[in-house]
């Protein structure tokens, strides 16, 4: 065997050998390394087909927390716009029980303001039938005296009207007359103030000269002051003139004039003056008689308190004149002021309004 071939072709038989040999190990090493790359394909292939398969669960996992997602945001729409609904159902409420509550103040201060009024009506009432039945026990003592007065005389004279002699008799006489005086002047002013309170009595204003009203009261009791040797000087503006009622500005006029003679010394001065504050004419009675008290200058116009002193001459009144005086000046949009001093004398003031230029025609 080894005689067929020569050396030379052993050498190059053992070289091809070794050529195929290493071309094998080469291609070993290259399908080997074919085997490792296909390998890594291999992989790689399985784990992008394993991440496409983790993609598509997480896209559908992303597309069910999608759906849910969004019923979710649905079912917090409903919820907010139920919680809306609900808030503006209670703001309104809210609103709705403020004002309630604002309401409920003012009925609460309402209610306190009518009980407070009521309160104050009542005691108004409690004053009023406690003033009036001071006044009926002052009107009935006033009417007693004087109708007393009455059935004691005539009794003696019907008794025995012969036994008396002329001097007697015009003394009787005298004495029925002051009484009947006192008596007529109680109820004339009795009636005036009974229609003042039930408003039955008229107002009529209109202008008036005070100067010719002074004139026409000062002649009514010229000559009670002339019994008392009084001086009356008027300081009156010929040309002054008030707007008010003629009857009621004569009743305080001549209740002024007569208290005053009733409560001054003899030979003494009255003075009656003007003045004008504004579109007020104030009209004052001066005397220099015996003055007030300050304890009765507080009741001097209370019924049931301002019961009537007696003058300086022993003159009666019926305690109803200055009531009647403040009465008559409210009515006529004035009032009626007093400055008094005890022992000194007094200053009675009304007020009247101011009659205006180019009115209706003089008093």
């Amino acid at each position: 065997m080894e005689e067929m071939f020569s050396n030379s072709e052993k050498e190059r038989l053992t070289e091809l050998i070794k050529k195929v040999q290493d071309k094998n190990d080469e291609l070993e090493k290259h399908r080997k390394k074919i085997e490792l790359q296909n390998e890594k394909s291999r992989q790689r292939t399985i784990e992008l087909f394993g991440k496409m398969i983790d993609l598509k669960k997480a896209k559908k996992i992303i597309s069910i927390q999608n759906e849910e997602l969004e019923k979710k945001n649905e079912e917090i729409n409903r919820k907010r716009a139920a919680l809306e609904n609900t808030y503006v159902k209670f703001r309104k409420r809210t609103i709705e029980l403020f004002g309630k509550m604002v309401d409920l103040r003012k009925a609460y201060n309402i209610i306190n303001n009518q009980k407070k009024e009521i309160e104050n009506q009542r005691k108004q009432l409690h004053e009023l039938n406690t003033s009036k039945d001071k006044f009926f026990s002052i009107i009935a003592h006033d009417l007693k005296n004087p109708i007393a007065g009455f059935l004691g005389l005539t009794e003696v004279m019907a008794q025995d009207m012969n036994s008396f002699t002329d001097q007697e008799k015009q003394e009787f006489i005298e004495l029925i007359y002051k009484s009947s005086k006192q008596l007529h002047s109680l109820l004339e002013n009795l009636l005036q103030w009974s229609r003042a309170q039930t408003g039955r009595l008229s107002y009529k204003p209109r202008r008036l000269n005070m100067h010719a009203l002074f004139q026409e009261n000062f002649s009514l009791i010229h000559a009670n002051a002339e019994v008392k040797q009084i001086v009356v000087e008027e300081k009156v503006d010929n040309d002054l003139e008030v707007w008010a009622d003629v009857d009621m500005v004569n009743t305080i006029l001549r209740n002024l004039l007569t208290n005053a003679i009733k409560f001054s010394n003899n030979d003494s001065r009255i003075t009656v003056y003007t003045e004008i504050e504004g579109d007020k004419v104030i009209v004052s009675v001066k005397d220099e008689g015996i003055g007030i008290s300050d304890e009765d200058l507080d009741k001097l116009f209370k019924i049931g308190y301002n019961k009537s002193k007696v003058g300086t001459a022993n003159e009666e009144g019926t305690g109803l004149g200055l009531i009647l005086c403040k009465e008559f000046a409210k009515r006529n949009g004035g009032d009626v002021m007093v400055d008094s001093k005890l022992g000194v004398g007094s200053i009675f003031s009304f007020s009247l309004p101011r009659a205006q230029q180019g009115g209706e025609e003089n008093e």
